[in-house]
């Protein structure tokens, strides 16, 4: 009876054993590390849902974002899974992901890479939108996307915060993107002017005024000229009051700009690049 009562707990303990590994298999692994800028309390937290960095690299990475701590809070996400549909999707998690962590009206940015869309993003609030725009984030994300094609998911965060980091610091990085289209948009508005001049030496010379005068009808005779009265019109003006009332009241109201419950949600913005 002892012995059949052991068998039964080893059984028992072999089932639970298996249950927890496979637990452990198909939970998916989220690592996070967090620093706090003791200067400023801004944070930095690390997010790799998608599990496409090591613990070294999550560590490493950490430590290149500190940097940033000094304007705002910093996130790193990536993720296998986004619910959100149509063309800003991505753009939309990054806006939630970034919200559900620092809050809205705060100094915060995201790099995020979503492996469900196949882009990365960067979106800011606060004073680092000031600085990292719109355009600036573009930028950015122009910049390394070759990195996330290459599957070299580190060194693709890694070069963005760098980058982010120059802007915020006063620094300026490379813009072959932007280069590249002023050389296009150039090279069009030099084909238009050419155009345009070799269009005006190649057509025929109009006349001038004189010659046009001359060439014009000058003379006209009128015969019998009569002048024909149509019709009258009574208009009736009667003589204005000079006791007018001096009470007409203005109806206008001043508007005043003060503290009318005005929120203070801060606006934010974006760009991104597909890979």
């Amino acid at each position: 009876m002892h012995k059949q009562n052991k068998k039964i707990k080893r059984y028992i303990s072999g089932i639970f054993l298996s249950l927890l590994l496979t637990v452990g298999v198909t939970l998916p692994c989220r690592a996070e590390s967090a620093y706090i800028n003791p200067d400023t309390g801004y944070r930095v937290v690390v997010e790799d849902d998608a599990e496409l960095l090591s613990e070294a690299e999550l560590s490493s990475l950490s430590d290149e974002m500190r940097q940033i701590t000094e304007y705002g809070n910093v996130l790193f996400k990536t993720t296998n899974e986004n619910p959100s549909y149509g063309s800003s999707a991505t753009s939309q998690y990054a806006k939630s992901a970034l919200e559900n962590e620092f809050g809205t009206s705060v100094s915060a940015t995201i790099f995020l890479i979503d492996m469900d869309q196949r882009e990365i993003y960067i979106y800011s609030t606060g004073a680092i939108n000031k600085i990292v725009t719109k355009s600036k984030a573009i930028t950015i994300t122009d910049n390394v996307y070759t990195y996330a094609s290459r599957q070299d998911y580190y060194g693709c965060a890694s070069n963005a915060f760098h980058q982010m980091a120059t802007i915020l610091d006063g620094g300026r990085i490379a813009q072959p993107m932007k280069y590249g289209s002023n050389l296009l948009l150039a090279l069009t508005l030099a084909m238009i002017i050419n155009y345009i001049i070799v269009k005006a030496v190649s057509r025929s010379k109009k006349p001038d005024r004189n010659e046009l005068l001359e060439g014009a009808f000058t003379q006209c005779k009128v015969h019998n000229p009569k002048a024909v009265m149509t019709r009258k019109n009574k208009v009736y003006d009667p003589p204005s009051s000079s006791g007018g009332s001096s009470g007409s009241s203005s109806s206008g109201s001043s508007f005043s700009g003060g503290g009318g419950g005005g929120s203070s949600h801060s606006s934010g913005s974006g760009g991104g690049h597909r890979f």
